[in-house]
C-alpha cells in the first residue's frame, strides 16, 4: 500500500515565501483555485466578490496570504487511492504523485483491483457527505416549502400524481460507505439539486450548519461529477445514466447550458449504446439496486434527455442530435396525463424547427413553418380551455399542488415560446407591397406569445425568487422581451397604421415590470443571469420611440455612412450596444431612413461588428470586418459576396440585411463551455440575433 499524502505542516506554511502577483490583479484565492473569473457587483457595496458572496466563503484577495484553515484541508488528496479531489482543491494527477523511477506494476487480478478502487471511491465519497445534524436542520427548515422535483426524470406523471412526489424527509436515509459509488453519487447529486431550491432567506435563516448550504451544494456536485459522471469506468447501469441526467439538470438549474448540453449528449450515447433509444429495445439494463428497478421508465428517460437536448438546442442554436420526429412511441403518449402528452408533441416540434433552423433558407420556409403553426395549435386544443389560464401560486396551499401548478405554468411558458422561436425569423420581414401581409401574421404570433411568456413569467417571479428554480424560464422572459420591444419599435414606422400602438405603454409596462423582477432576483442571490438581463431591457426601454420614423436598426457599430471606420460614442443617447461573445457587437438603434432611391421604404438592416479587442484597423482605419449579404430580396437563395465587394458596401444607406461573422480571438471571450458566471447569457443573445436576421430583407 502506498504511502498516505502528507498534508504540508503549519509552520511550513507560515514560514512559506510569500507569492508574487501580477500588478493589477484583484482576485481572490477561492476563485482562483475554482479557476473562474473574480468579478465585483458595482450595484451592491461589499468586500466579497460575486462567487464567495453567493456560495458564503471567505473572500481573501491574492495579495494576502490563503487561509491557513482551507489551505490545510486536503482530505481527499491521496496519491494512489483513486479519490484525489474532494471538492475544495484541485485534483492531484498521477503524473504529480508517481515516482519517474518506479514501473507500476500490472495487478494480476483486474476484478479484485477494481473493486478494492470502487470500494476506496464509495468510502471517500461518504467520508464528503454532510454531516446527518446538517441534513435534518436543511430539511426541517423546508418541510413547507419544497418537494424533490428529481423524480421527473424516471417516473412518468401519472404515477407522481398517484403516489406524490418525495418530501424532504426522504433525504435523511444516506446512503452506507459500502455502497456502489454511483449510487452514493446519486445521492450528493439529488441532495445538490435540493439545495438550488432553497429559499434564498433561509440561507441566512438555518444556524448551526459547517458550511453554508451554497457551499455543499457545489462541493457535492462537482465530486459527484468530478469522480463519477464522468468517470467511463463506472458507466454501464441504469443508475450511473440517471446519474449523467441529474448532472445535466443540475447545470441547467444553476444557469449553465453549455455544460448541461455537453451533460446530455453524453446521458445520450449512453442511454444509445443501452439500446434505450430503440422502442422495440429488449436489452436487458444492468441495475446497481434490484429492488429499485420497477421504478424506472426507460422510454420515458429516453424522451427526457432528448426533450431537454433540443430545448438547449433552439436556446444556444445548436443542431439537434435525434432528428427523430417520431418520438416518444405511441404507446407511450396513449398511457400518459394530458400535460405529459404536450410535452411529447413539443418535442416533436421542436425537433421540426431545428430541422428548419439548420438548413439553408428557402421559400419552402414560410409552408413550413405554418404547417408547424397548425400542429402547434391542434396540441393546445388537446387540453380543456381552463387549462391555459394562468395558475394561481399560493404557499398556503398544498405543497404538491403548488408544485403541479408550477410544473403547469412552466409547460405554457414553453409552449409559447416555441410559437415565439417558430415565428421569430419572420417578424421583422419587409412587406414587399402595402397590400402584402403574409408576415404580419407572423409578426402578431410573436408579439401575442412574447406577452404571455412574459405575463407568466411574473406570475411566476412574484411567488418564486429562487434564481436556481425554473432557471430556464429566465432566458425564455429574456428573449420575449427583446422580441416584443423590437417588434413595437419597427411597427412605429407605420405612424398612424401601426397595429400595436394601442398595447405599446401595457406592453412596456409589462417588460419594466419583468426588469424589476430580474433586479429583486439578483439582489436576493446575487444573480449575474438576473442582473445582466435587467441592464439590458433597461437600456432596451431607453430607446426613445419618438425619434426616428424608419424601421428599428440593428447594425454594425462603428461604421459611417461612408463605410469608414468612425468612433462610436459608448453614452451615444438611444443607441444600444450588446456585446456577444464569439458573434460582435450588435447595435440596436431607431434610425430616419434616407431619401436616396429604394431607401425611401426603410429597410431593416441588422450587422454586427468584431469586438474592439480584436479588431485590427487598415492604414485609413477602416476596421477588417468581413460582411455578407445572407438576404437578397430577388433571389430564392442567398449568396455571399467577397470580401472585397462587402469592404466597399454602405451597411447604412443599402438595403437589405448584412450581418458580419466575428472572428474573435479567445483572448477576448470565455470558454466555450463557461459557466454562468463567466458568461451570463450563455450565447442565447447570438441564438436569438442569428434567428431575427435569418430571413430579414430576403425574398423567401
Amino acid at each position: 500500500m502506498s504511502a498516505p499524502h502528507d498534508a504540508p505542516s503549519h509552520d511550513a506554511y507560515l514560514h512559506a515565501k510569500r507569492r508574487k502577483i501580477r500588478k493589477g490583479t484583484h482576485s481572490c484565492w477561492e476563485c482562483k483555485r475554482r479557476k473562474m473569473k473574480c468579478r465585483f457587483d458595482p450595484r451592491i457595496v461589499s468586500a466579497s466578490c460575486n462567487g464567495c458572496r453567493r456560495r458564503g466563503s471567505p473572500c481573501i484577495s491574492q495579495e494576502f496570504p490563503e487561509d491557513h484553515d482551507y489551505v490545510l484541508m486536503d482530505i481527499g488528496s491521496s496519491r494512489s487511492d483513486g479519490t484525489p479531489f474532494d471538492g475544495r482543491t484541485r485534483a492531484v494527477t498521477p503524473n504529480e504523485t508517481a515516482d519517474p523511477g518506479i514501473l507500476t506494476p500490472r495487478p494480476t487480478n483486474m476484478e479484485a483491483s477494481r473493486y478494492r478502487k470502487s470500494e476506496r471511491l464509495s468510502q471517500f465519497l461518504h467520508r464528503l457527505l454532510p454531516s446527518h445534524k446538517d441534513t435534518e436542520s436543511i430539511c426541517n427548515a423546508t418541510r413547507q416549502s419544497s418537494v424533490l422535483s428529481h423524480e421527473l426524470l424516471t417516473t412518468p406523471y401519472s404515477i407522481l400524481y398517484q403516489n406524490g412526489l418525495q418530501p424532504p424527509e426522504s433525504l435523511l436515509t444516506t446512503p452506507e460507505p459500502n455502497m456502489h459509488p454511483v449510487l452514493i453519487a446519486r445521492y450528493m447529486l439529488q441532495l445538490a439539486i435540493f439545495l438550488q431550491h432553497l429559499p434564498p432567506d433561509l440561507h441566512k435563516e438555518i444556524k448551526g450548519l459547517s458550511e453554508p448550504p451554497r457551499v455543499i451544494m457545489e462541493r457535492l456536485a462537482d465530486v459527484a461529477i468530478h469522480h463519477v459522471t464522468t468517470n467511463e469506468d463506472l458507466i454501464g447501469s441504469i443508475e450511473s445514466l440517471e446519474c449523467i441526467m441529474l448532472e445535466s439538470l443540475y447545470q441547467v438549474n444553476i444557469g449553465n447550458l453549455r455544460r448541461s448540453w455537453v451533460a446530455g449528449r453524453r446521458a445520450m450515447s449512453v442511454a444509445q449504446l443501452m439500446g434505450l433509444h430503440r422502442s422495440d429495445n429488449h436489452i436487458p439494463y444492468k441495475t446497481l439496486d434490484p429492488q429499485a428497478k420497477s421504478k424506472y421508465n426507460t422510454q420515458l428517460m429516453w424522451l427526457r434527455i432528448i426533450i431537454l437536448d433540443r430545448h438547449l438546442c433552439l436556446l444556444l442554436g445548436l443542431p439537434q442530435s435525434c432528428p427523430d420526429h417520431n418520438i416518444p412511441p405511441e404507446t407511450l403518449l396513449a398511457n400518459d396525463c394530458p400535460m405529459g402528452r404536450l410535452e411529447h408533441l413539443h418535442c416533436i416540434a421542436m425537433s421540426r424547427i431545428l430541422d428548419r433552423n439548420a438548413s439553408k433558407p428557402t421559400r419552402r420556409d414560410l409552408a413550413a413553418t405554418r404547417a408547424i403553426d397548425l400542429d402547434l395549435q391542434a396540441a393546445a386544443t388537446s387540453l380543456p380551455s381552463k387549462w391555459w389560464l394562468v395558475p394561481k401560486l399560493d404557499a398556503s396551499t398544498d405543497l404538491q399542488a403548488v408544485f403541479w401548478d408550477t410544473r403547469r405554468l412552466v409547460v405554457q411558458i414553453c409552449h409559447f415560446n416555441l410559437l415565439n422561436q417558430l415565428h421569430l425569423p419572420y417578424m421583422l420581414r419587409p412587406s414587399s407591397s402595402p397590400t402584402d401581409s403574409k408576415h404580419e401574421y407572423s409578426r402578431l404570433t410573436c408579439v401575442n406569445a412574447s406577452r404571455e411568456v412574459l405575463s407568466r413569467y411574473s406570475s411566476l417571479r412574484s411567488f418564486n425568487r429562487i434564481a436556481y428554480s425554473c432557471r430556464t424560464v429566465d432566458f425564455l422572459a429574456l428573449m420575449a422581451a427583446m422580441a416584443l420591444l423590437l417588434a413595437h419599435m419597427d411597427g412605429h414606422r407605420d405612424g398612424a397604421d401601426n397595429l400595436l400602438a394601442n398595447q405599446y405603454l401595457g406592453d412596456r409596462g409589462m417588460i419594466e415590470q419583468v426588469q424589476e423582477h430580474m433586479s429583486e432576483i439578483n439582489r436576493l442571490n446575487s444573480d449575474e443571469l438576473s442582473a445582466q438581463s435587467a441592464d439590458l431591457l433597461k437600456a432596451l426601454l431607453a430607446v426613445d420611440m419618438e425619434k426616428g420614423t424608419g424601421r428599428v436598426s440593428v447594425k454594425e457599430a462603428g461604421v459611417g455612412q461612408d463605410g469608414m471606420g468612425q468612433e462610436d460614442e459608448e453614452g451615444e443617447e438611444g443607441v444600444v450596444r450588446v456585446h456577444i461573445p464569439y458573434f460582435g457587437i450588435i447595435r440596436i438603434v431607431r434610425e430616419t431612413p434616407t431619401t436616396s432611391g429604394s431607401d425611401s421604404q426603410a429597410q431593416l438592416r441588422l450587422s454586427s461588428l468584431t469586438h474592439s479587442s480584436a479588431l485590427t484597423p487598415s492604414a485609413d482605419n477602416t476596421p477588417n470586418a468581413l460582411s455578407f449579404d445572407v438576404a437578397d430580396t430577388a433571389a430564392n437563395e442567398f449568396p455571399a459576396p467577397s470580401a472585397h465587394q462587402q469592404q466597399c458596401q454602405n451597411t447604412l444607406s443599402d438595403p437589405g440585411l448584412f450581418l458580419t461573422p466575428s472572428p474573435l480571438t479567445q483572448g477576448g471571450c470565455p470558454e466555450l463551455a463557461a459557466g454562468g458566471e463567466d458568461w451570463a447569457f450563455q450565447g442565447v443573445d447570438m441564438a436569438f440575433f442569428e434567428s431575427i436576421m435569418r430571413n430579414v430583407g430576403g425574398g423567401v
